[in-house]
């Protein structure tokens, strides 16, 4: 029995999960708050859940008015390279409103990472505690 096709599911879900870049954004609901991710030069910023429910679009979030909390993965240094760091980590925050756009700025610095959530009018509102990289 051979291992070999088992070491490629780690860079088979990586394409998978990036390719759901290449779609338009849908429109946003106005019933909920739409927070889109930013990502910084070559790191890609990805959302992946909303209050521990896994999210379909890695691009963004639409969540109901009031608290919730957004897990995020960065990706710092994705151009295949052997020093590509992979951070996780959340930012929580109590008063989303519906019909409101907000986005989420990452930041990295060597093995640090993190996330701000900026209003519409460029007013940060939240920040994280910092990644976990690896």
């Amino acid at each position: 029995m051979t291992f070999k096709p088992l070491l490629m599911l780690p860079g088979l879900s990586l394409v998978c999960l990036l390719s759901a870049c290449a779609g338009p954004m849908p429109k946003a609901d106005p019933s909920e708050a739409f927070i889109g991710l930013e990502q910084p030069g070559s790191a890609d910023l990805l959302a992946q859940r909303i209050d521990g429910r896994q999210v379909n679009d890695g691009r963004y979030f639409e969540v109901k008015p009031g608290a919730h909390r957004l897990d995020m993965t960065l990706i710092s240094g994705a151009d295949g390279n052997s020093l590509d760091l992979s951070c996780t980590g959340h930012l929580s925050y109590s008063e989303f409103k519906a019909g409101e756009h907000y986005q989420v700025n990452a930041s990295s610095e060597g093995l640090k990472a993190g996330v701000s959530l900026m209003d519409s009018h460029g007013n940060q509102l939240a920040q994280s505690r910092g990644f976990r990289c690896s």
